[in-house]
Formats: C-alpha cells, structure tokens, sequence
C-alpha cells in the first residue's frame, strides 16, 4: 500500500513537473513577443523622433528663403564682408541640424529592430555630401557631434 501511494504522489508530481514547463514554455514566448513587440515600439518612436526634430530645422529653413541651398544645394557660406547675420544664422542652423542628425544615428544605433537606421545614415551622408557648410562646421569640431563626424565624405 505504501508503494501505491508512492507512486501515486510521484505520478502527481510528475504531471505538476509537466504542467510547469509547459506554462513557462507559454510564459516565455509570451515574453519573447512581447520584447518584439516592444523592440519595434522603439524602433518606431525613434524614427519619430529623430524626424520630428528635423521638421523643426526644416520650418528654420522655410523662415529664411534661400536657406535651403547651404545644406542640400552646396552653396557655401558667403565670404564676402556684410554678410556676418547670415553667415551667423545659417551656422546655427546648421549645428541645430548637425545635433538632429547625429542624435539620430545614436538612437538609431541603439535600437536593434530600426529598419529607418539605415535611411537615416543615407540621409546623412547626403546631407553633408550636400553643404559645405556642415562639412566645415564638423571638420572644425570633429569632436562636438562624432557620431556625424565619422561620415565626412573625403576632403
């Protein structure tokens, strides 16, 4: 009678031993999609990011007609005296788009499932194959924005 109940108790334990695993089994994956789930929560709200403060250089441009050309037309900064306000301005705007775009690359480098990652390179490389001026203001200070620095097209 002893061995019966024995048996008994392990049969039981055996069958809980069974249940648990399948239950963490279905606990795991739940926690597996869930991480997926939110991997792609912050791939996308990085993009959002990162293109929602390049909206905010591209209303500065809008403000300033003419603008646009020092950073997507390779016009560089004019060197003729007189022009100090708009050399001031067009710097600035350009270390404003030079903290979106390298705040981009980091939050894009940080977040594995980022499909926009490799966009938002492309559109570096552009931008400063594009405007002398962001190249000179990143060769000037290589060490302000590294990130964007380790794109510089030659020269």
């Amino acid at each position: 009678m002893a061995d019966a109940i024995g048996v008994f108790v392990a049969a039981i334990a055996l069958a809980v031993s069974v249940w648990s695993v399948f239950h963490l089994a279905r606990q795991t994956r739940a926690a597996a999609e869930q991480a997926k789930i939110s991997n792609a929560v912050a791939a996308v709200s990085a993009n959002d990011m990162a293109l929602r403060a390049l909206r905010e250089v591209h209303l500065l441009l809008l403000e300033r007609p003419g603008s646009r050309a020092y950073f997507y037309a390779g016009k560089p900064l004019p060197e003729q005296p007189g022009h100090q306000d708009e050399c001031d301005a067009i710097t600035t705007i350009a270390e404003l788009l030079a903290d979106v775009m390298s705040s981009g690359l980091v939050v894009h480098e940080k977040v594995p499932d980022s499909t926009s990652a490799q966009p938002w390179t492309d559109y570096c490389r552009h931008t400063l194959a594009s405007s002398p001026v962001m190249c000179d203001l990143l060769r000037a200070h290589p060490a302000w924005w590294p990130p964007l620095a380790r794109l510089l097209p030659p020269g």
